[in-house]
């Protein structure tokens, strides 16, 4: 599916500086070609919820037609904007240390956000990739702009009521994006973390650490810490001590003290940098 315009607009990315745009979009780098968040030629390439391409780079945003207020919005709070990296550099400067200019992105799609989660556990990140571009290929819409070729992730809509045999998904997993197909997932902006929590754990599949992840990198939420997830733990403990990795509730207690920061502290400790 191609936009109805293909007129480009260039933009400035809707991101305040400082910003590193190779550093907070190396996660879309490397578990290889993710069709929804393609990297071609040193840019990031998406295609928006209203179905406009875009194409990120850090020289700023190329859009193949006109982006709409809402278009905007997506486009930063995929580049974190919502985070306050001044804030945090001032109460935690050794962390933010590690990586100045680092916004951890966020999907605005919860859709997306949970079907990721989903097709992730129990396997490595790789294979989860492998595994969405099967679903991107079979439900997803696509788009081609600028002589490249990728697709929007699908829509519940798009998913319901779908055969998801044969795309390597368990049947565990086949039912749980099934049922995220039917769910209603509207509202989350406006509650607190625990209800969405409790909201999120009644569906199949999906469990406390599953549920944070979603409040982490979909809400933006800023006190959140996926503590029972296995890199969180290792990340948290190498930061504090010289141990190999920490139980859930000791992971809990040593970021609490971040508080409001805490979403981007546990971001920043899981960098494959700094010291």
């Amino acid at each position: 599916m191609a936009h109805a315009a293909q007129r480009l607009t260039r933009l400035p990315l809707p991101v305040e500086r400082p910003y590193d745009f190779e550093l907070s979009t190396f996660r879309f780098r490397l578990f290889g070609d993710d069709l929804a968040s393609r990297w071609i030629d040193g840019g990031l390439h998406r295609v928006l919820r209203s179905g406009l391409p875009v194409r990120l780079d850090a020289t700023g945003m190329t859009a193949w037609g006109d982006p709409e207020e809402a278009d905007i919005a997506e486009v930063a709070h995929l580049l974190g904007a919502p985070f306050d990296l001044d804030s945090f550099a001032a109460a935690h400067p050794d962390v933010h240390a590690r990586a100045p200019g680092f916004r951890p992105p966020l999907l605005a799609d919860p859709f997306e956000m949970l079907v990721t989660s989903i097709t992730a556990q129990q396997i490595s990140l790789r294979a989860a990739c492998i595994i969405r571009g099967g679903l991107i290929l079979r439900f997803g819409r696509r788009a081609a702009a600028g002589g490249n070729e990728w697709w929007a992730f699908p829509r519940q809509h798009d998913i319901r009521g779908g055969d998801l045999t044969g795309l390597k998904l368990s049947a565990m997993k086949m039912r749980s994006i099934a049922a995220l197909g039917e769910a209603d997932l509207s509202g989350f902006e406006a509650m607190e973390d625990e209800a969405v929590i409790e909201r999120l754990v009644e569906l199949p599949g999906i469990g406390r650490w599953t549920a944070e992840w979603f409040l982490a990198r979909c809400l933006g939420r800023p006190g959140v810490v996926a503590a029972g997830d296995l890199g969180v733990r290792k990340a948290v403990a190498r930061w504090f001590s010289d141990e190999p990795i920490w139980p859930e509730q000791r992971v809990r207690e040593a970021m609490a003290p971040f508080g409001e920061h805490t979403n981007l502290a546990v971001h920043y400790l899981l960098l494959p940098t700094g010291g």
